[in-house]
């Protein structure tokens, strides 16, 4: 049960940061941010490579972003999405995943009269191909504790 409360909890983060993906990150050296839509507007400030940005509106070939001082416009071909959120939170369930089938013979070995021993080797020794194919044979064959 409590697997299925993570799943979930990343699961809303994932919907959250993909309905959320407002954040773009700049891919050019220095990028103008400017008073209007246009190359004629006056510039307000400056965006180095590799910062995040907000975007408030897309306008087309502009877009406006979120600035320190309230909003301003930048051409958007500047731009690109920022994943890395999205690639945070897919390492995340990645890493559980293998955690989960790593500890997948301690598992299935709860109601054994083993499940301790099981449970010691498994996480342990559990990296060894072998052992773990041993430990989640004897957790599928064991025998069940007498209550």
């Amino acid at each position: 049960m409590k697997y299925l409360k993570l799943i979930v909890f990343l699961l809303i983060i994932v919907v959250a940061q993909i309905t959320n993906a407002g954040s773009y990150v700049v891919d050019t050296p220095v990028l103008n941010i400017r008073s209007c839509a246009g190359t004629n507007c006056k510039i307000i400030g400056k965006l180095l490579e590799g910062k995040t940005v907000e975007v408030i509106q897309d306008n087309g070939e502009w877009v406006e972003i979120k600035t320190e001082n309230g909003s301003g416009y930048v051409i958007k071909n500047a731009l690109s999405e920022d994943n890395t959120a999205v690639s945070v939170i897919i390492f995340i369930v990645v890493l559980w995943l293998v955690f989960f089938i790593y500890m997948l013979p301690a598992k299935i070995a709860s109601d054994n009269k083993n499940a301790d021993k099981i449970y010691k080797v498994n996480l342990f020794l559990g990296w060894v191909p072998v052992i773990w194919l041993v430990l989640l044979l004897a957790a599928l064959i064991g025998e069940s504790r007498e209550d």
